[in-house]
């Protein structure tokens, strides 16, 4: 049963609307927007035109998007520049006295429902940016865990994951839980092969045309705190011995110099290259990988943890906010649905020039479904989503800190459709449908749980 709150300064629900809909309803001052949780999932706020004319209307509309909450506007005939304006301050739809009771329904129904996805995509949870690591994902959590055991060590650890997971994340968040220094970051493939010596161990004056005045190298930049290496795997062979003598000794010495100098640096790298193929085709010394890969860690693809994109939409969305001046609050549960049925081969950095793009083209304090178009020929359909590589995903001590959550077990039959749609009722009922659990109890994606309550093989 849907619960109708009204704002209190305009208590006016006209008698007939009221008896029309049959439905409860009470009004509320313009501080008690009831924040958006799993018990009050089915309050539906009808905001009055004229309430958009008040002053307390810019607080109020705040308080709406604080608390994740969808709004209609209602008003007693619709203009064309009224439904205009009320959409552009964020109302998920506008209504007029003169529509029949089924659109006023069928509208109250919809914002219950984007209520309800909105839980079951952010967990009804506060969402914040100021974490280095962002996402509540297991897989992410565990990743998290094995970096705060990590964070006091010198161990030199190798990130692995695909281009655009967010490897230079976790190696700072490596960094933030364990070193006081400095951190700092060099892509190993930006540097000329010729300069990337005097790029890490610095250079005397006159070493060579060009060298105009004696500067330090990064890894004395980086003394006391974290040298971060990434695409190691591009690393010019010529270079690699030198590395491995620092990695050993933590001495190096200028290009041009005579005496060496020592730093104490933790070293942090990271590729998106299988080491082992490289190794193999003489391209990578090995020696010089067990040196780096003391401990590996593996970073999953977006794709196998489609939990954590509301988060890290929310958070790339502030962001934009202040590089593009735009003012935003949220994103429709729609679009984070749509999100959801996308398989994200650009990973963690695809996901963030969307949202650029988005806020860059588009106004107002919501962004919209409607506003972003899935590329056609990268959809997921409802095939399993494949892992990709993982060369280097186990740690040292023979755990795996990304390793997927149990699934259910069905005994040695492999269960079929049907058994995968009942066991999905039950346990959508026992959870309080909470779709990320239930996906990875039955082994399949989220999405695929999407499309069969959308085609109502859920009910």
């Amino acid at each position: 049963m849907i619960t109708i709150l009204h704002p209190s300064e305009f208590d006016y629900v006209p008698a007939g609307l009221i008896k029309r809909l049959g439905l409860p309803h009470r009004t509320f001052s313009d501080h008690g927007v009831t924040e958006l949780s799993h018990a009050t999932k089915r309050m539906v706020y009808l905001v009055p035109l004229l309430a958009m004319d008040a002053k307390s209307w810019s607080r109020l509309r705040v308080q709406f998007a604080r608390a994740n909450r969808p709004y209609i506007v209602w008003l007693e005939r619709a203009t064309t520049h009224d439904v205009a304006r009320s959409m552009r301050d964020g109302a998920h739809d506008v209504l007029s006295m003169e529509d029949p009771g089924g659109r006023w329904r069928q509208a109250m129904l919809a914002v219950a429902e984007d209520q309800k996805v909105w839980l079951q995509l952010y967990g009804g949870r506060p969402l914040s940016a100021d974490d280095v690591l962002l996402g509540r994902s297991d897989a992410i959590q565990r990743l998290q865990q094995t970096i705060d055991r990590l964070g006091p060590t010198d161990v030199c650890v190798l990130i692995n994951g695909e281009s655009g997971v967010g490897k230079e994340r976790v190696a700072a968040a490596l960094h933030k839980a364990g070193k006081d220094g400095p951190f700092i970051a060099l892509n190993c493939a930006a540097i000329p092969k010729d300069l990337l010596e005097a790029e890490l161990f610095g250079v005397e004056k006159g070493a060579f045309t060009g060298a105009l005045r004696s500067r330090p190298g990064l890894v004395e930049q980086a003394n006391g705190g974290t040298l971060f290496l990434d695409e190691i795997g591009e690393m010019e062979i010529g270079v690699q011995p030198k590395l491995l003598r620092f990695l050993e000794t933590r001495k190096a010495r200028r290009v041009g110099g005579g005496a060496e100098y020592r730093v104490k640096v933790r070293v942090v790298s990271a590729t998106n290259r299988i080491l082992d193929n490289e190794i193999a085709e003489g391209r990578f010394r090995a020696d010089l990988f067990y040196r780096l890969a003391e401990l590996a860690l593996q970073v999953p693809p977006l794709r196998a943890r489609p939990e954590d994109i509301a988060e890290l939409a929310m958070a790339f969305l502030k962001k934009a906010n202040e590089r593009f001046g735009k003012n935003f609050e949220t994103l429709e549960p729609a679009l984070i649905a749509r999100f959801h049925h996308y398989t994200w081969p650009g990973n963690v950095r695809e996901l963030k020039s969307t949202i650029d793009r988005m806020v860059l083209l588009f106004d107002g304090p919501i962004l919209r479904a409607p506003w972003w178009d899935m590329p056609e020929n990268r959809q997921s359909r409802s095939v399993a989503l494949p892992q990709g590589p993982q060369p280097a995903e186990t740690l040292a001590s023979g755990v795996s800190p990304v390793a997927p959550a149990a699934p259910v077990n069905f005994g040695s039959s492999l269960p079929n459709t049907k058994q995968k749609l009942a066991l999905a009722k039950k346990l959508l009922a026992e959870s309080d449908d909470n779709f990320s659990w239930v996906a990875g109890q039955l082994g399949i994606n989220t999405s695929t749980l999407w499309r069969w309550r959308k085609a109502g093989k859920l009910v």
